[in-house]
């Protein structure tokens, strides 16, 4: 029996009750033994012939006067034929996404990136990345901080990115917008729906900022500026420690990533191979991902036993690293920078590239020239794919070994084209088909003179 809904009903009670209020048909209170108290409205769904309960709130977020207020709005939308739980949707989208700034959505996201979750390797971040993607979205929060996030528009993310453009940083740009677009993404989620479309739309191809790798060749060590390096680390006045230029080495004989190189473990170094754990592996999300055991030749042999001669030798790491990071191996980034610091920029310390004389080297280059001498050697490029550890759902090379590695710049002496023996091959087969002697004279014979037209 219907009965006036009041403050008097919000009592704990032995069992469940339901109380039909007899004010505003329709209004619905339930409470339970353990203090809860619930709104609702309730009314026949004429299409289905069943009744839709439509949830309000809960006591003390809802009072009785404003629940009932709230079921009167909502039996009138019934009245006039309204889907209320469309309308309830949207309009709870709509608040949702009028209400939060862009740096209370940043928080949140990065929150859930940094949220720690279990991988085949261990317990991470979920976005192992989450400082570079923090540091991404800096100059966005700068901008945009306190708007709210669904009043920025593309005119105003294209600003942005074309800011990172007029600096002559279009691979900062590209990166930016990735990432703001990922997080728009995220944002969108039916669980969280703080915006309702996102304002990083696909480009045009042609919109895309150019970078440089796109257009020109990678760079890669001549065989002159080989031996000024190899040779060059080894001077005692040369800059930087002696394991991070040992580290430099292992990565150019090895083709791992220096990434790769300081995290060897000193269990992971034997006479033939070393191994690099699978947190490490660039690949490790692949379900088929498994530690790396990359074979060592001579040289790579020499430098590891070089390595293990400073210091501890049962140290946990053959790359540890100092400071605040005793405990680790040590951090990637400061072989990048002992290569490209300048006498003249804010460090004023020198530089291995500016001590030696050589112009804009990176780690990744001393890769990309190893692979090239590979290649000119006369391997395919699915086996130096391999070699560098580049995953593939195939049999053949991943497409970076050949966008981003191999470039036609000659190093050694006496390049090796595969062809050559190829043809070698093809001649002995038809000297036997024939019956002809074999290995043929290797001098070209003097050319007949020209003949001219009688």
């Amino acid at each position: 029996m219907p009965v006036l809904i009041t403050d008097k009903h919000l009592r704990k009670s032995d069992t469940r009750k339901t109380y039909s209020d007899s004010k505003q048909q329709g209004f619905v209170l339930r409470t339970t033994p353990n203090g809860v108290f619930t709104f609702y409205y309730q009314h026949l769904n004429k299409g289905t012939g069943k009744r839709d309960w439509h949830l309000i709130g809960a006591y003390p977020e809802w009072g009785v006067g404003a629940a009932r207020n709230e079921a009167t709005k909502l039996a009138a939308l019934v009245a006039g034929d309204k889907d209320i739980k469309q309308i309830r949707r949207q309009r709870t989208t709509r608040s949702r996404a009028e209400g939060i700034t862009l740096q209370q959505l940043h928080d949140e996201y990065m929150a859930y990136c940094k949220q720690p979750v279990d991988r085949r390797w261990g317990k991470v971040p979920r976005k192992e990345t989450w400082r570079g993607i923090g540091y991404a979205l800096k100059r966005p929060l700068e901008w945009w901080g306190h708007k709210v996030a669904s009043e920025i528009t593309p005119a105003d993310t294209k600003e942005l990115y074309q800011s990172y453009v007029a600096e002559g940083h279009p691979a900062q740009a590209n990166s930016v917008r990735g990432q703001l677009h990922t997080m728009f993404v995220w944002a969108m989620h039916d669980d969280r729906k703080y915006v309702a479309s996102n304002p990083c739309p696909k480009f045009l191809e042609d919109d895309i900022a150019v970078e440089r790798a796109d257009i020109e060749d990678g760079r890669v060590l001549t065989a002159d500026e080989i031996r000024t390096f190899w040779f060059g680390v080894d001077d005692p006045n040369c800059p930087g420690d002696r394991l991070s230029k040992l580290a430099l080495k292992l990565s150019f004989t090895t083709l791992l990533r220096t990434g790769e190189c300081v995290a060897i473990p000193r269990t992971g170094v034997t006479p033939s191979a070393v191994t690099i754990p699978l947190n490490i592996v660039k690949s490790r999300r692949s379900k088929k991902a498994r530690p790396v055991t990359q074979p060592l030749n001579s040289l790579a042999r020499e430098i590891l036993g070089e390595v293990f001669s400073i210091g501890d030798p049962d140290r946990e790491y053959a790359f540890p690293g100092t400071g605040n990071r005793k405990d680790k191996h040590m951090a990637q980034h400061t072989l990048g920078r002992m290569l490209a610091r300048t006498s003249t920029d804010k460090t004023g310390q020198t530089g291995v590239c500016e001590f030696l004389g050589l112009v804009d080297v990176t780690p990744h280059d001393l890769r990309r020239t190893a692979a090239c001498i590979l290649e000119q050697l006369g391997y395919s490029d699915a086996i130096i794919g391999k070699v560098m550890t580049h995953k593939t759902a195939d049999k053949d090379a991943a497409p970076v070994t050949r966008d981003h590695y191999l470039v036609p710049v000659q190093i050694i002496k006496r390049p090796v084209d595969p062809r050559i023996k190829a043809l070698d091959d093809l001649d002995d087969a038809l000297r036997e088909i024939l019956g002809l002697p074999l290995g043929g004279t290797k001098e070209l014979p003097a050319l007949p003179r020209l003949l001219t037209a009688a």
